[in-house]
């Protein structure tokens, strides 16, 4: 009995030592159940992995559209899941109309802003945590829930028509290997649809950085 109690503290402190030592393991997902964002098909997998095996390059075949990979996958839900929010794309069709943009800096605090009309009325919601977006994930320490006017709602989704949101690539298309991660959720009604820049302010996206700026605005002002 002994040896069995000391044993199972010792398995106690070694999770807690890697919770302490790794506090952002608590927020990975557990598995592809967890995911915030569809996942790449195994038939892509497949033929992706393929490619790399007979060095076949280019792989001259994009990503599929509000799918990520297991990595951006487990990299953005972890944040989000620090950030206390609430999974999107497997909304669809409960009648919610939400715009959600997310930033994740290498070295700054991630934080996002979901705005959301709901029963004729129009609420911003800004989150924040402590982590850093290029790597860990920290503790919700700001969030702030407020009634905005119907009218900026509306230039919103003019916005998203202009820009021809729903048909822009999920993917990027640019490598960049610093710099900051703006992605955009957006769900109306049936539809879904999501896309990811990095620093599209610098690189080549400025019609995506003001939308994404209009929804930030939305709520500071």
């Amino acid at each position: 009995m002994r040896i069995n109690a000391i044993i199972y503290i010792g398995i106690v402190i070694t999770l807690t030592s890697c919770t302490l030592l790794k506090p952002d393991l608590r927020y990975e997902p557990k598995s592809q159940d967890d995911y915030y964002f569809p996942s790449l098909s195994d038939d892509f997998k497949k033929a992706q992995s393929e490619c790399l095996e007979k060095k076949n390059f280019p792989c001259d075949f994009p990503e599929p559209d509000d799918s990520l990979s297991d990595f951006m996958n487990t990299w953005y839900s972890k944040h989000l899941i620090s950030l206390k929010e609430p999974k999107l794309y497997d909304q669809r069709n409960k009648d919610l109309k939400i715009v959600r943009f997310t930033h994740l800096g290498t070295w700054s605090n991630p934080f996002c802003y979901r705005v959301e009309m709901k029963n004729d009325k129009v609420i911003g919601i800004y989150s924040k945590t402590n982590g850093r977006g290029g790597y860990k994930a920290g503790i919700r320490i700001k969030n702030k829930e407020k009634l905005l006017e119907k009218e900026k709602w509306n230039n919103i989704i003019a916005k998203v028509d202009s820009v021809d949101f729903w048909n822009i690539q999920t993917h990027d298309p640019n490598m960049v290997l610093d710099g900051a991660e703006w992605i955009l959720e957006i769900l109306l009604d049936d539809r879904y649809h999501i896309v990811t820049r990095n620093s599209p302010d610098v690189y080549d996206g400025k019609e995506y950085a003001d939308l994404c700026k209009m929804i930030i605005d939305s709520f500071n002002d």
